[in-house]
């Protein structure tokens, strides 16, 4: 099928992982979850940044569960602390207290102390709302981690990861000049990987 305009590409694919029925979204989810520890993507790192699930994305609680009782340490993304557009990440413990932001995602509240730069992670798991056979991925049109991911293809200061259904593959992706190509992306079926 082909998309061209990226607000139709958006709609197709949000509307359709909203689709996925709740249990199979929650097999989805676990099933991704075993395959990031299954194989060696986090052996010697320390920092994660991952995001909370949001309008239909993968459900990253599993996820983030395990990597808790394995003693990572586990940050999410926080917006509000600036108005630049420019993503920060905040420690992410079993207890922290997450409020809703200006697009209604769940973050942690700004905190110095427990604040880090996206240059300190180690491992960033991303979201994403259609990605291609070249590992670019079609984001919600904020551009937040459109930022974030520059700093990885300059300085290749941290490893992105993108987290998707299988339906989220797209022949046909409306790539921008800004856009920049993830080098792993995980689904339940299958690991996308090109580096």
């Amino acid at each position: 099928m082909l998309l061209k305009c990226r607000d139709f590409q958006r709609k197709y694919f949000r509307k359709l992982r909203k689709k996925i029925n709740n249990k199979i979204r929650e097999q989805l989810a676990i099933s991704i979850s075993k395959k990031i520890f299954y194989c060696n993507i986090l052996d010697s790192v320390k920092n994660i940044a991952i995001f909370c699930s949001f309008d239909g994305e993968i459900d990253t609680y599993p996820l983030i569960l395990k990597l808790w009782r394995q003693n990572y340490n586990v940050y999410l993304p926080i917006i509000n602390y600036n108005y630049k557009k420019i993503l920060g990440f905040m420690k992410y413990l079993p207890n922290t207290s997450l409020i809703k932001n200006r697009f209604n995602i769940l973050e942690p509240v700004f905190d110095r102390k427990n604040f880090i730069q996206s240059d300190d992670l180690d491992i960033m798991f991303v979201p994403l709302v259609a990605f291609d056979e070249f590992g670019y991925r079609l984001g919600m049109g904020g551009g937040f981690y459109d930022r974030i991911l520059i700093n990885y293809d300059i300085k290749k200061s941290f490893f992105p990861i993108g987290l998707a259904f299988d339906c989220q593959f797209s022949k046909n992706i409306n790539i921008k000049y800004w856009d920049v190509a993830l080098p792993v992306i995980i689904t339940p079926k299958k690991f996308w990987i090109w580096i």
